[in-house]
């Protein structure tokens, strides 16, 4: 989910030389952000079984998104006004902290603390490869150091998960924090020292501006995402008024955020960031409570849902290497055929899994439910972004990213939101299962049904360009 970033350079400017320290240092503080990410789902059930938590088990997942999300904007405003340096600093601190809280919370409550403070300081380090890319490194290099970033979340999709399942099962679980923590200490260095020679930038330029002007109202996108999970967490009145105020926050937020016409599917990019957002609802809700699910109804170990998780990290990497072997050999004319078969791919796929958990299907049929959901995602979601890309002039592509980010953040946030509440509210277990499987395929279903609006605006500007002729 990498954000704009706000800081820009003028061209005139002579960059100085990039130590290869900095380059090093950016990837190993992606490479354990990225890990932690893709790690904490798995170890989540031991978690809130040892914390007694299960019914703060959502907030752990939503806690940690839309502090990113706002964690993210505030790192792009951070560097602009203290430099690249300092802002690192801000965020590894932040980050570290989070971990450590993690690690050591006595309860779930003060466990999701933890996870809120990883949350802004990994938001902060998601947008810190970008505004350093965009200030240190000279045009020709970027593209490479953006491909070594994109890499760097590879490895911890693949086996992040089974690695994490196994150092829980044969330890702890608070192992996976503490253990990050000296890797974090020793990466962060490199990453920090090159960063104190300040490239001269345009403080009031246009980039600078726009972030500021983002700022709050991205605080109020989590605050209000945070409301409306709350409200639909609690049973009661306060639970009502929570919900509304967060329902009401959250529309009034993206307003600002977004394109007009993104709740109405208006074609075009709007369609295009609702329907990859609730593509990552549907995929990256259910794996946000599919850990949970395995252990509780199918008596799996963390290491066995860590196995499936990685699958379809394998899985969503192999889909998007496919989708992009496609377009090179087919080119855009081929966009709405991928889009709609991955999305299909997601639907079919998530249904697979719910049944195979719920012991509707035999237990074998998770596995190829799962890969077949992640590898309609990897081939769908790429070939969205990629539309969503083409609609925007170049000098939008940096808004556009910080979209693109932001509404996976929120839709992933309020999917495990949902499903957190439903575990949390619902008895039998599995009848709470049920209703959040069926709240993510849903998300799924929408997505596929919708995804032609993606053209129509497409139409739409070409039956007015008629008109005026």
């Amino acid at each position: 989910m990498p954000p704009v970033s706000s800081v820009a350079h003028p061209t005139s400017v002579p960059l100085p030389a990039v130590p290869r320290t900095l380059s090093l240092g950016l990837v190993l503080v992606v490479l354990i952000v990225a890990f932690e990410s893709m790690a904490v789902s798995t170890v989540l059930p031991r978690v809130a079984g040892e914390l007694r938590g299960l019914a703060l088990y959502g907030w752990a997942s939503s806690a940690f998104l839309l502090s990113s999300l706002f964690g993210a904007v505030l790192g792009g405003v951070v560097a602009d006004r203290r430099g690249l340096a300092f802002g690192a600093v801000l965020a590894l601190v932040l980050f570290a902290a989070g971990l450590l809280v993690g690690a050591a919370a006595p309860t779930m409550l003060i466990f999701v603390l933890g996870r809120l403070i990883q949350g802004l300081g990994a938001g902060g380090l998601a947008a810190l490869p970008w505004a350093v890319i965009s200030t240190r490194y000279p045009p020709g290099a970027r593209a490479r150091m953006l491909a070594a970033i994109s890499s760097a979340w590879l490895l911890p999709a693949l086996i992040g998960p089974l690695i994490a399942s196994l150092i829980a099962d044969t330890w702890s679980w608070r192992a996976v924090f503490w253990g990050l923590v000296p890797v974090l200490a020793l990466s962060a260095p490199m990453a920090v020292l090159p960063l104190r020679v300040r490239v001269r930038q345009p403080q009031q330029g246009e980039a600078s501006r726009g972030s500021r002007r983002i700022l709050w109202p991205a605080l109020g996108l989590a605050l209000s995402a945070g409301a409306l999970v709350e409200g639909l967490r609690r049973a009661d009145a306060l639970g009502l008024l929570l919900g509304a105020v967060g329902l009401i926050g959250v529309g009034l937020s993206t307003r600002v955020l977004f394109p007009a016409g993104m709740w109405r599917f208006r074609g075009g990019l709007p369609s295009a960031l609702m329907v990859r957002g609730l593509a990552a609802f549907a995929i990256m809700g259910t794996s946000s409570f599919l850990p949970l699910a395995l252990n509780e109804l199918r008596g799996l170990s963390l290491t066995g849902a860590g196995l499936i998780l990685s699958l379809g990290g394998v899985s969503w990497t192999l889909g998007s290497w496919i989708q992009a072997r496609i377009e090179d050999a087919r080119g855009e004319a081929s966009r709405p055929a991928r889009i709609r078969a991955g999305l299909s791919g997601v639907t079919v796929g998530v249904a697979m899994t719910a049944l195979g958990v719920l012991n509707i299907l035999p237990l074998w049929a998770i596995y190829p439910g799962w890969v077949l959901a992640c590898l309609g995602m990897g081939t769908g979601y790429t070939s969205i972004s990629l539309f969503a890309l083409s609609s925007v002039r170049p000098e939008g592509a940096g808004q556009l990213s910080g979209q693109l980010a932001n509404i996976e953040s929120l839709m992933v946030a309020l999917a495990a939101g949902v499903g957190g509440a439903l575990i949390a509210r619902v008895r039998p277990l599995d009848g709470a299962f049920t209703l959040a499987f069926a709240v993510t395929l849903l998300g799924a279903v929408v997505a596929a049904l919708l995804a032609g609006r993606l053209w129509a605006g497409q139409r739409e500007e070409v039956g007015e360009e008629v008109k005026a002729v």
